[in-house]
Formats: C-alpha cells, structure tokens, sequence
C-alpha cells in the first residue's frame, strides 16, 4: 500500500479518535458546552483539509474546472474578437471588448494579461503564451502562436480564428459524443456491485427462507 494513503488513513483515523473523545467527555459534568460537538467535527474537518493529499486533489479540481470553463467560453471570445476585426477595430480593441461585456474566468485572465502588456511587464506574446500555459488549454496555445503571427507579419487573422473557433466546436462535439459513449460503460459499477445483488437477494432470499424452514 502507497505511504501517502496510510498516513492519511493514520490521520484521519487521529482526528476521528480526538473527536470522539472531545464528544464524549467526562461523564461526571453537568453542565455541558451546547457547540462542543461542533467544534469537535471543525476540528476533524480542518485537519483532514491540511493533508498534503487533499489539498493537492482541491488543486487539481480547480484547475481542472477552470481548464473546463475556458474551453467552452473560447468559441465565445473567438467569435467577439473576430466580428471586432471584420469591423475595423484592432486586437486590443476587440479583445477588451469581449473582456467588458463577458464576466467569466476566461475574460479575467485576459484583462489581467492586456493590462500586462498595456503597462509594460510583458509583451503581448509572451502575455498570451503565459496566459495559455497557466490554463493548459491547447486551443488557447494555438490562439497565441495565430495572434503574435498575424501581428507581426500584417497577416489578415480575422480568417484564422473563425477557423479556429469552429475547429474548437467540432472538438468539444466529439468529448460531448465520446462522453455519451462511456456512459453505460460507467453504469457498469454500480450496477454490478448495488442493483444485482439487492435483486438477487430480493428474489433468492424468500426461496432460501422458506426452504430452511420447511428443512
């Protein structure tokens, strides 16, 4: 068995034995503090939450639901800085745009990475890659490498990211119908180890019953 699961194993088998005793107390006392149980179970919820282990899953959670929510939001900023450009507004113009009428965690990361390069601190390619490795968004990668392109060669980019955006929807069709596909297979589990054998026991338990009794 791996270290980490016994010492969390260890750990959580302290703190349920600390708040156990903090429930129980002295028998002897009268006067009882009416929140001692709840702050036995705090106690017990603050320690699991400082395991190395739980901490790194929470971590690994939110950077999975932020990868998730860029990937959906992405079509939407593609589509509003490509309608900016076919008007005649530039990159910037139609980035902030899209920053100023969307409140998600895709536009908050690109109005911190536009005012990174509006100020100084980075360039705007170097913004956008920093922006697209934090997120670990492959698409988002392929929209820095197309905007610091079409920037610094005068390449039309407007073209690019409408191919670009439906590209992603093609792509997020495909996990939404790779998804529906496992979806039985996942129903597997709990269908072989809860639904069978309360019907098996549903059905074999009367005719066990009587066969004893009449044995």
């Amino acid at each position: 068995m791996d270290m980490s699961v016994v010492a969390l194993c260890a750990t959580v088998a302290a703190a349920a034995f600390a708040a156990a005793f903090e429930l129980m107390g002295p028998r002897d006392v009268r006067v009882r503090t009416p929140d001692k149980g709840a702050r036995a179970w705090e106690m017990l919820a603050s320690q699991v939450e400082q395991l190395p282990m739980v901490r790194s899953a929470r971590a690994a959670s939110q950077r999975a639901e932020l990868r998730s929510s860029a990937l959906k939001e992405l079509p939407t900023l593609l589509d509003v800085v490509t309608l900016g450009l076919s008007s005649g507004l530039s990159f910037d113009a139609s980035l902030d745009l899209y920053c100023e009428h969307y409140e998600t965690a895709l536009s908050k990361a690109f109005s911190e990475a536009m005012l990174s390069w509006r100020v100084g601190i980075q360039g705007r390619a170097e913004a956008l890659d920093g922006l697209a490795n934090r997120m670990d968004v492959a698409a988002l990668r392929r929209f820095s490498a197309a905007v610091s392109q079409a920037l610094e060669f005068g390449s039309p980019l407007a073209e690019v990211l409408e191919q670009q955006s439906q590209a992603i929807r093609d792509e997020q069709r495909s996990e939404i119908e790779a998804e529906i596909e496992r979806v039985p297979v996942k129903m597997l589990i709990p269908l072989g180890t809860l639904i069978v054998p309360a019907m098996l026991l549903s059905i074999l338990g009367p005719l066990l019953g009587s066969s004893l009794s009449f044995g």
